[in-house]
């Protein structure tokens, strides 16, 4: 056998036995596919996942060629008949999960080699059915008398009751992760039953009975010395309960939470504390991190003793959670910890020499010729399709180029990733018209029209966590050449407030604004700044039950519980001015609009904003001393402006320094003396004199220095960072509606005159917000130039 086939001990195990030939051509496409199975097989996880593949979606979705999927299916069929007592199908209505019939019929497997009866091979264990009923449940035969007894039968070995299933209260989202850590934080109760005996805590969750219960609790009392054992020990060793349950009823007690390591969705940097290698070797896995807390998933918490070398390893607290362990083993197999941008680059580029080389000499007569052999179908373009989207979501980025230049012999693929484009990998140029056509398939596109713009969107469905979309764009450019834009829109949780990175100044003012009734809030900024996620987590305060919430979005990227969000669709005529007339009829209390793109839609917000609503929009201005003017361009009436707005906010996002690589060094004179200019041009649009250069630094001496100095930190590059940045930070320019600021609006002002009036009253400029984060050594001024210039 290849050195291939031994890493698959279970398959090789199964298939030998009936004589039939190994998945080949799923090994060689699908590997991540085949491991998973290996992994799973033998259990109930095998026949769910190996029926999701065959039945959940249409398998062209999937992008199985026919032999593949011929190989899927003789390995579901192998399944069931080695473990026929598992095989039942979750999307067949009619089948049981609870009682096998035994196998008493040969099986012929369809792939080559496959000429004897596997039934001869199959181990009597394996043969034999498993009644997973209670014995007093199953069907009995008439009593018959004692003269026609018949003799009986050879006794037969029955199973005993099967273990009840039971409902955990895992946590499977970055969301309820968030609020129990809150929870835990305050002392409060994570679980209704905490602090509980077991037996009553096992009774409250249905695991056990009451009869039961006080069955075993009077045997525990009754037992002395060194018969006596506990009552969670007791119930494991009668076979009522596994010890699995008795380690999570052990969590309730105790408050430790559980969470559903293979369906909450990990952030990327979260993933990237810990190394892979040492996660598969101490078996742990990162889900989530609040508060310089990093939550650890471990299978035993209570015996757990790690914490110390984590914490050294990453620089945070750690509280270790309960999962189990199969769970931990399938999301460190089957998925990994996400792996390094270098080994992700590495294994694309390795598809693409592979692509390479089955780009024969005869086809490349073809492709001059305009003509290429190479289809969208097949798997190699699949896997590149495929591969490159993973890898674009592992890396957190947020949109993924698709790229052929006039004259280049590669096609490029780039990434943006905290607003920087870097290059991803690329692939053979006989490959770009069947990579499109692959993409274009995969959003419902027309493959033959190449001459005109397309947009579309792709559900992309994750091995665990939520559905991420993407949305397509294609565009034909003078060689006749189509570019692709991917746009990654994960279906996120609002960010708190706090992580906003607002100061505390503006937080305070702002946090003022929106909890009033009625009025109109804006955020400004270009594409990519952050204005839905902070609209989004103001929204997520004011998301109470004595509350409406319309939200009119394009597109949906964040969804809240309790809110009635609405995607608009312009190809059908949901605009955001027809969306917005109907919330109207809604009695809405909060509405909020995606973009003030039109004359129409500023003027319904503003309507709303002045009957008694309080409405949040967006609005592509580069400050907020320059959004007013805008918004009078737009033909509103400045009068009901003026009566009607609370606040703008505008606000871009600068890169964060990696706090495990940063280098800390004292700002030199000329240094700060540079920032102090900026910091007072910004504000006055003209420099500053000596005497008010140095009333700056000595204030930025007295807030942030350290024995009268000031300290920078620059960026060095580490293995879990990009080149020394690792994340984003919001800067901001919070313009409040005063009374001097709406006489301006009245007044038909100059966007000057708002920013003279803002800076007297408080107001940071982008600027000056961002070189005050770059003392407080969260960014440098490199980033602060990036996105202020």
């Amino acid at each position: 056998m290849s050195s291939d086939y031994e890493k698959y001990p279970k398959l090789l195990a199964a298939i030998n036995k009936v004589k039939t030939k190994f998945p080949d051509r799923l090994l060689a496409g699908f590997e991540r596919i085949l491991a998973h199975i290996e992994a799973l097989w033998g259990s109930r996880e095998a026949v769910l996942y190996i029926n999701g593949l065959l039945l959940e979606e249409r398998p062209d979705r999937k992008g199985f060629p026919l032999d593949v999927l011929e190989e899927i299916s003789v390995l579901k069929q192998l399944h069931e008949f080695l473990y026929p007592e598992l095989s039942f199908s979750r999307f067949d209505p009619f089948a049981s999960s609870e009682v096998s019939a035994p196998v008493n019929q040969t099986f012929k497997f369809p792939l080559e080699g496959a000429k004897k009866e596997a039934k001869e091979e199959i181990p009597p264990a394996a043969a034999t059915p498993t009644i997973s009923t209670p014995l007093s449940a199953q069907p009995q035969p008439p009593e018959q008398p004692e003269a026609e007894a018949q003799p009986s039968p050879p006794p037969t070995e029955v199973a005993q009751p099967a273990i009840k299933q039971i409902t955990w209260p895992d946590i499977r989202t970055q969301h309820e992760l968030s609020e129990a850590s809150q929870v835990q934080r305050t002392k409060g109760r994570i679980y209704a039953t905490q602090g509980k005996p077991i037996g009553e805590i096992l009774h409250s969750l249905g695991a056990i009975d009451k009869q039961t219960l006080e069955s075993i609790s009077k045997e525990g009392r009754a037992a002395k010395g060194a018969k006596h054992k506990p009552i969670g020990q007791l119930l494991i060793e009668k076979g009522i309960i596994d010890a699995e349950s008795l380690t999570r009823a052990l969590c309730v007690q105790a408050g430790t939470l559980m969470v559903d390591v293979l369906s909450i969705n990990i952030p990327s940097d979260v993933l990237s504390l810990v190394p892979t290698d040492i996660a598969r070797s101490k078996q742990v896995v990162p889900v989530g991190m609040y508060n310089k807390t990093l939550y650890l998933a471990v299978s035993d918490p209570f015996t757990f003793n790690e914490q110390h070398y984590f914490s050294f390893l990453t620089g945070l607290t750690i509280v270790p959670v309960f999962a189990p362990r199969h769970q931990i083993v399938n999301r460190l197999n089957l998925y990994g910890l996400g792996k390094s941008r270098p080994e992700a680059r590495e294994e694309f580029r390795t598809l693409a020499v592979k692509a390479a080389q089955e780009l024969t000499t005869a086809q490349q007569p073809e492709k001059e010729r305009g003509v290429s052999e190479v289809t969208e179908n097949d798997s190699t373009i699949i896997n590149l399709v495929n591969k490159m989207i993973a890898s674009a979501i592992d890396e957190g980025a947020s949109d993924i180029h698709v790229e052929l230049f006039q004259h280049s012999e590669k096609s490029r693929i780039r990434f943006r990733r905290e607003g920087t484009l870097e290059k991803f990998s690329d692939f053979p140029e006989g490959y770009h018209d069947a990579v499109v056509s692959r993409i274009k398939i995969m959003s419902d596109l027309d493959i033959s029209e190449k001459r005109r713009p397309q947009d579309g969107k792709i559900t992309y469905k994750q091995p665990y966590g939520q559905p991420i979309e993407l949305r397509v764009s294609t565009i034909p450019t003078t060689h006749g050449t189509e570019f692709v834009t991917i746009r990654i829109l994960p279906s996120g949780e609002p960010l708190p407030l706090e992580k906003l990175g607002m100061s505390e100044h503006d937080m305070s003012v702002f946090r003022t604004v929106f909890q009033r009734t009625f009025g109109l809030i804006l955020v400004c900024g270009p594409t990519g700044s952050g204005k839905t996620t902070t609209l989004h987590s103001v929204l997520k305060e004011l998301n109470t039950e004595d509350v409406k919430i319309w939200t009119a979005e394009d597109p949906v990227e964040i969804v809240q519980n309790n809110l009635c969000q609405v995607q608009i669709n312009e190809k059908i005529g949901l605009t955001f001015e027809h969306v917005l007339r109907s919330f109207l009829r809604a009695d809405p209390d909060i509405i909020m609009i995606g973009e003030m793109r039109d004359t129409e839609t500023a003027k319904i917000a503003l309507e709303a904003s002045m009957t008694g609503h309080l409405v949040l929009s967006t609005l592509h201005t580069n400050s907020a001393s320059e959004t007013v003017s805008r918004l009078i361009d737009l033909d509103v009436d400045p009068f009901n402006l003026s009566d009607a707005l609370l606040a703008i906010l505008a606000q871009r996002l600068a890169r964060r320094l990696c706090p495990a690589c940063a280098r800390k060094e004292e700002a030199s004179q000329r240094e700060l003396e540079d920032m102090a200019g900026e910091y007072y041009h910004s504000a006055h649009n003209k420099m500053p004199s000596m005497g008010e250069r140095e009333t700056i630094m000595q204030k930025w001496r007295d807030a942030y220095g350290e024995n009268g100095k000031i300290y920078l930190h620059r960026p060095v590059g580490c293995k879990s960072c990009s080149s020394g940045y690792k994340g984003q930070i919001g800067l901001y320019e919070l313009l409040q509606a005063t009374p001097t600021v709406r006489r301006l609006v009245r007044n038909h002002a100059a966007a000057s005159e708002y920013l003279s009036a803002g800076i007297a009253e408080g107001m940071l400029t982008l600027k000056q917000d961002g070189i005050e984060k770059v003392l407080r050594g969260i960014t440098d001024m490199v980033q602060i130039h990036a996105a202020c210039s």
